[in-house]
């Protein structure tokens, strides 16, 4: 097989919006790469990292794969027809076909890594996509949060502290290495941190909470618009008949078309988000489990207790105890 010769494109930059996404004008495939300078002129590794970003784009860019670590905040994400609400600390692998957008509740950060998955392989130079994919054989195992989509997958994984951090940290390593091309090991060193990249993020593949819901079609405009105000006012006490006024409804017609599309009330839905940001708080901080009460909607520790034995299957403290055992 005839072995490619990297060639140097001109980058032209890419243009980054205020909210921190990428406008996509003057962007090119090189921009999404990282070549050789003074080691390896010229030497293309189909990597390329963004950090502190508000957004993870529609299109995957000239057929990239996406690792988007979730590390600030919360939001609707959507792929394709598919809805759910995520919290950080979270990882959403994405693959060349996923059309993918992150609307935020505030502000949301999120660290990038798009890359090319042939670049997996170090001996092989395939003709395309289609024949490394053909040919992965049991190392699909280190793509299959990428692949596997289903009624309750569409991408996102929710992760402890520990291992959102590893996350974050093999990003960062990546984009240091590729960026200081420090010696004649940087190419080698680069696809080490990412392969451990890859296994991390397989190792916390579907293992987030059964509570996670994803929700079927895309969301009319008016429904966006409740779950955006019900995302910034979950701390609050929300009554139901105050909350259809400011919408210029009545309390039964909101909900019908709420439950139309969420497959869920509007009351549920503001419980289920309290406990994805308390069950978020307890893998990801150290608060005292009443301060979370507090940050995740609730005044009275009974009715804490009560709800999140409810949706999660114990207390917030053997929650807690669960993920801080993992590695």
């Amino acid at each position: 097989m005839v072995k490619k010769i990297a060639r140097i494109r001109p980058s032209r930059g890419l243009e980054i919006t205020a909210t921190g996404g990428y406008t996509g004008r003057d962007m090119n495939e090189s921009d999404y790469s990282t070549f050789g300078r003074t080691i390896y002129p010229g030497r293309e590794v189909r990597i390329s990292c963004r950090f502190d970003v508000g957004e993870i784009g529609g299109e995957a860019p000239f057929a990239r794969f996406r690792i988007a670590y979730l590390k600030e905040g919360h939001g609707i994400f959507e792929n394709g027809d598919r809805t759910q609400i995520v919290a950080s600390p979270a990882v959403i692998c994405l693959n060349r076909n996923d059309i993918a957008s992150f609307r935020p509740s505030g502000e949301a950060k999120f660290d990038v890594m798009f890359f090319d998955p042939t670049c997996f392989e170090r001996y092989v130079d395939f003709p395309g996509y289609d024949a490394w994919e053909s040919q992965l054989g049991q190392d699909q195992y280190f793509f299959r949060s990428f692949f596997e989509r289903t009624g309750a997958y569409i991408g996102v994984n929710p992760a402890s502290r520990v291992l959102g951090n590893r996350i974050d940290q093999l990003i960062a390593l990546t984009h240091k290495t590729l960026d200081a091309q420090a010696d004649d090991y940087w190419p080698c060193r680069s696809r080490s941190f990412f392969i451990e990249l890859l296994l991390t993020v397989n190792s916390i593949h579907c293992e987030g909470e059964s509570e996670q819901k994803v929700f079927g079609g895309k969301l009319p405009d008016e429904v966006v618009r409740i779950v955006e105000w019900a995302n910034e006012h979950y701390l609050e006490k929300i009554v139901l008949d105050d909350m259809a006024k400011t919408f210029n409804t009545n309390r039964t017609t909101l909900n019908q078309k709420f439950k139309s599309a969420m497959g869920t009330t509007v009351i549920d839905y503001v419980i289920d988000l309290r406990m994805q940001i308390a069950r978020s708080l307890l893998r990801k901080t150290y608060l005292t489990i009443s301060e979370i009460m507090e940050r995740s909607g609730y005044r009275d520790d009974a009715h804490f207790l009560r709800a999140f034995k409810k949706h999660s299957g114990c207390t917030p403290g053997e929650y807690r105890k669960r993920f801080e055992e993992r590695p």
